[in-house]
């Protein structure tokens, strides 16, 4: 006697393809924001930890050369140029420059100067371009930089634009092991905040948290921004930065290492 066979009942080829389609469609919907998500908690982890090393920098610097940023002179010293090599053995010989304390004081593994970079070609490997919009709130305040070198004059052309000669024989790059970079003209000194007789000398540099890897993009605040100035006065409240890039602006007087604009506060500060 046959016994009755129960069929199982099971998707056709056509319900397979559409619900893959529909995970294909999800997924591409969603993938860039969790990536962009992803990397914005890197950039600002990484962002972070390049303040505590600088500012370590300056801690360790003042207990044993007994200075701090206040007291630094112009130039590099110690018989290096900016690129690491050997320049006049009396040019700025054991001066106090930002370049033998940073340098110095953090586990730096290539040096770099202006002149290492001159390629306006993306990909080359001379090729190292700092992008900002243009409109203004993802650039310092120039109020408080009284004697020391302007930001606008050392920043790179925008976003659509091709990217312009670093000044020469003034920028500093410092490549530390873990891929953290650190940019600064290497002429600022006496850094600074206003006292009874000065005004304030504020000096400028920038955290590239991921070296010469792009996106090379300062960070901004949403939409239009903050109305805020430099040393923390205003309105920070009304930035928000809801995707973290790679490059932080920082200023640096006295003893201190702080966020030079909003956008890097709200990182900084962000829950």
């Amino acid at each position: 006697m046959l016994k009755k066979t129960i069929g199982m009942a099971g998707f056709t080829l056509a319900e397979v393809l559409i619900t893959l389609g529909i995970i294909g469609v999800v997924a591409a919907m969603t993938m860039p924001t969790l990536i962009n998500s992803t990397q914005g908690a890197q950039y600002k982890t990484a962002y972070k930890k390049a303040l505590s090393v600088l500012s370590q920098a300056v801690v360790m610097n003042i207990a044993l050369e007994d200075y701090d940023l206040s007291q630094t002179v112009a130039g590099v010293n110690g018989g290096e140029d900016a690129h690491g090599g050997d320049e006049d053995a009396g040019t700025n010989a054991e001066s106090q420059s930002l370049y033998i304390l940073f340098k110095n004081r953090m586990n730096v593994v290539k040096v770099a100067g202006t002149e290492d970079f001159d390629s306006d070609t993306p990909g080359d490997a001379t090729y190292y371009k700092i992008a900002h919009t243009g409109n203004g709130n993802d650039k310092p305040d120039t109020a408080h930089f009284e004697g020391n070198t302007l930001p606008d004059t050392w920043i790179t052309a925008g976003q659509t634009g091709g990217a312009v000669d670093w000044p020469a024989d003034k920028l500093t790059f410092l490549f530390m092991n873990d891929g953290i970079t650190f940019i600064f003209d290497n002429e600022q000194n006496s850094c600074a905040a206003e006292t009874a007789t000065t005004d304030d000398a504020y000096c400028l540099g920038y955290i590239d948290v991921n070296g010469q890897k792009g996106p090379n993009r300062i960070v901004q605040c949403d939409g239009s921004g903050a109305t805020t100035d430099i040393d923390g006065t205003g309105d920070d409240a009304t930035c928000v930065v809801s995707n973290p890039t790679d490059i932080y602006p920082v200023m640096f007087y006295d003893q201190s290492i702080v966020p030079a604009t909003a956008a890097g506060r709200a990182v900084l500060y962000a829950k």
